[in-house]
Formats: C-alpha cells, sequence, structure tokens
C-alpha cells in the first residue's frame, strides 16, 4: 500500500479520519488540504536556516555576568537575576544552532533527494527549539524528518524500530563517539555537551509527522504546533515556565519538562499576569486542581499520565508549601515590602535564588 493511498475506513473508525496503515490520524489535527509537497512548512525555512526567532524582548532584561553575592533591591530584579541564571546564553544557542547544523549536513549527505529514504528537513525541537530549556544546556531533540516517497513507507510501516537502526547504521562513525538506541530517538554523544537526542520522522502531507516509539509502533507528533503554541503564550509566560522547571529541579525533578510548558501555558494564557503572580497561580492550580494537562497540539493526551500515584502523592506537600509562600510573597510585593518577598520566594526556589541586600 503506498502511503498516498489510505485503505478503507475500518468499522468504528469515525467519518473524517484517515488511517495511515494502523495508526488513526483524527481529522482535528491533520494539516489542511492546502498542505502539498513542497508547501511551505513551518519546521524548515526556505532558506534553509533555523526557524526564525521571535523578535520580542525577554521579559526580564539581561543583567550581566553573575558576580560576587546576589543582592538585589526589589522582588522584579531578584527574579531577573534568577532568570539570568537559569535561561540559555547567547553562546548556549550558538552551540544549539551548530549541534541542529551539523546534524543536517551529515544527513542531507547521506540521505539525498533520489534515495531510498530522501531527507525533508532537520530542525530542533524540545524545549531548546521553544527557548523553554533552563541550564546546564547537556541535550538538544533534533527531529530529522523522512519523505515517505520512494517506498519508503512500506519499508519501514510495519516495525518503527527498524527506521531506528536504518539512520543508525547510515551516520555510525561519522564525527561522533558514541551512538546507541534510546527509545525512538538516537543519543549522538559529543566530547563536551550538549549531546544530541535525534527522533527520525516520517512526513505526510495530510497527517503530519510519525515517530517511531519504544516497542516497533508509530507515534503522532505535531513539533510545530507545539513550537507555534508556546510562542503565542508571549514572553511573559514562557519566563515563568522557565522558573518552574528551575523549581522542579530544586524539589527533584519529579515532573518532565514538557508537561511543565503545557500546564502552566494552559493555566496563564490570556492572564495578563506578571511573572511572580504567574507561578503563584501555577502553584495554587496545581494544589487545588490537580497536575492533569493536555497536549497543545491535540495530540498526546494527558501528559500527566506518567506519575504514578504514589508520585502526585509525594509532590503534594511540596505543592502545597510552594503555593503557600508564594501567596505570602506576593502579598508581601503588593505591599512594598521586597526584602519579605524575596526571602519567601527564597523557600520556593531554595539556596540559587538571589539574596535581598
Amino acid at each position: 500500500m503506498s502511503v498516498d493511498t489510505p485503505r478503507g475506513t475500518p468499522a468504528g473508525i469515525r467519518p473524517g479520519e484517515v488511517t495511515y496503515d494502523h495508526l488513526i490520524i483524527p481529522s482535528h489535527w491533520r494539516r489542511s488540504n492546502e498542505s502539498t509537497p513542497g508547501a511551505p512548512n513551518a519546521l524548515f525555512p526556505p532558506d534553509g536556516g533555523a526557524p526564525a526567532q521571535s523578535s520580542l524582548p525577554p521579559i526580564n532584561p539581561t543583567t550581566g555576568a553573575m558576580t560576587g553575592p546576589l543582592l538585589v533591591g526589589t522582588t522584579a530584579r531578584a527574579f531577573a537575576k534568577l532568570d539570568d541564571l537559569i535561561r540559555l546564553s547567547a553562546e548556549d544557542k550558538a552551540v544549539i544552532a551548530a549541534r541542529r547544523d551539523e546534524a543536517e549536513r551529515a544527513l542531507r549527505a547521506i540521505f539525498p533527494p533520489r534515495c531510498a529514504l530522501p531527507l525533508v528537513g532537520v530542525a530542533t525541537i524540545g524545549s531548546a527549539g521553544r527557548d523553554t530549556m533552563i541550564r546546564p544546556l547537556d541535550e538538544v531533540d533534533i527531529f530529522a524528518v523522512f519523505s515517505a516517497a520512494n517506498s519508503a513507507w512500506k519499508r519501514f510501516r510495519w516495525d518503527s524500530r527498524d527506521l531506528v537502526l536504518c539512520v543508525r547504521n547510515a551516520i555510525g562513525g561519522e564525527r561522533i563517539q558514541t551512538i546507541g538506541s534510546r527509545g525512538q530517538a538516537l543519543r549522538i554523544v559529543y566530547d563536551s555537551p550538549p549531546d544530541v537526542h535525534l527522533v527520525p520522522a516520517f512526513d505526510h502531507p495530510r497527517a503530519g509527522y510519525v515517530m517511531p516509539d519504544r516497542v516497533g509502533g508509530w507515534l503522532p507528533t505535531r513539533p510545530e504546533r507545539h513550537t507555534s503554541w508556546t510562542a503565542d503564550l508571549g514572553p511573559r509566560v514562557i519566563s515563568a515556565v522557565r522558573l518552574i522547571k528551575a523549581w522542579n529541579r530544586v524539589c527533584g525533578s519529579h515532573l518532565r519538562s514538557f508537561h511543565i510548558e503545557a500546564l502552566a501555558g494552559q493555566v496563564l494564557a490570556g492572564r495578563g499576569l506578571n511573572t511572580r503572580q504567574g507561578l503563584a497561580e501555577v502553584f495554587r492550580h496545581m494544589d487545588e486542581v490537580g497536575l492533569v494537562a493536555a497536549d497543545p497540539a491535540d495530540v498526546g493526551g494527558d501528559l500527566s499520565a506518567y506519575l504514578r500515584p504514589e508520585d502526585v502523592d509525594a509532590l503534594a506537600e511540596t505543592i502545597r508549601a510552594a503555593r503557600i509562600y508564594s501567596v505570602k510573597a506576593v502579598e508581601a510585593e503588593q505591599a512594598g515590602e521586597h526584602e519579605e518577598a524575596v526571602a519567601l520566594w527564597g523557600s520556593v526556589f531554595g539556596p540559587e535564588f538571589p539574596t535581598f541586600g
């Protein structure tokens, strides 16, 4: 069966859905009918460069290198300092771009347009691609999209692990120390961080993207929707996302990165809160409503499904404490008591948080 010739609709599947062999593609996240081979793709700019970054200034201005005690005079300044510590620097972003460019050069040389597995494009995805990653920069997710033409889908459709092995065998030894399969990605280890998680996937004009899962099947994914959704949140919410990731790390990294992004974004989108108010509102939501968060691209379902009941119970006390301290900190700031507010936020974020003085 050709990738462009879907099977008949099996019993039990709603009209308006199409089948990508055994994978069901719901109509509400399919590409539009105008999306055809060669049409503009949000992941891959026409000039082949990296996707354009937002021109909006950061919500917390750059405050320079961190030297000496982190002494601040206002609560807002404390958060600007903390954001300096955790967000990626210009040098970090240059390294990410270099990793992506290196991956693209190697893959285009190995998988040219007329080969049996032609490369469509390479993009930085994950938190590095959405500007929500925090330091240290230790890994980058690179999305390598292949065309299903030239019978490529027929070759790999029944066992997606064969695609991972094909790419792994093709790039092995190409200026890379170690390559090992990690679920649906290849881990490419460099002499110095960051390592690369190379995620191979197939492109389809209507179905979007499908990538290998851990057992030979296929997972639908829409990274371009995740990127645009995050950008639409605005720099204030994106800053809050990074800060919640820093809090999560202090508390033991129980929550996954993208789960935090989706949860915070859904709570704060369109609220117009400042960063400190936004953090307090997210902690309140986590405490009162819970940790359930839907995939913004409407593909992955509940992003909190990985949490076991005992994990949620273990987090409950930490979340409750963060809620109590953050509410008191916001009230203290509004009363002009910045020293008290900074001390309370320090109880939430730990020793990394700047000191009043």
